[in-house]
């Protein structure tokens, strides 16, 4: 469990990295895409190509790193994607959206 913890802190640096010229942070911010129910990203509203660009690079490092603490850890991906979806959604700030259980979006 603490190798998840540690794993979980290590992506959390990994996506505050920005993707591109729109930065993880910037996009939540403005409302563009919010932190789904899954543990990826996903676009909230007015979906550009560099708003597409951005949630497919973030999605594919979780992806990789979610991998990578899901055989660490001897459990499956999806595990680690719903621990990781809770802890994101808990870092969020006021007015940044994330996907309810029932997959509405909903400001923090």
């Amino acid at each position: 469990m603490k190798k998840l913890i540690n794993g979980l802190l290590g992506l959390a640096l990994l996506i505050a990295l920005p993707a591109s010229a729109l930065s993880l942070k910037e996009a939540q911010s403005k409302g563009l895409v919010g932190e789904a129910n899954s543990g990826y990203i996903a676009v909230v509203q007015d979906s550009t190509p560099e708003v597409e660009k951005l949630v497919a690079e973030v999605n594919n490092k979780r992806k990789q790193e979610y991998a990578a603490i899901a055989k660490r850890n001897n459990i499956d991906i999806s595990q680690v994607a719903a621990r990781a979806a809770e802890k994101l959604e808990a870092r969020l700030s006021r007015g940044e959206y994330y996907q309810d259980n029932l997959g509405r979006w909903k400001q923090k």
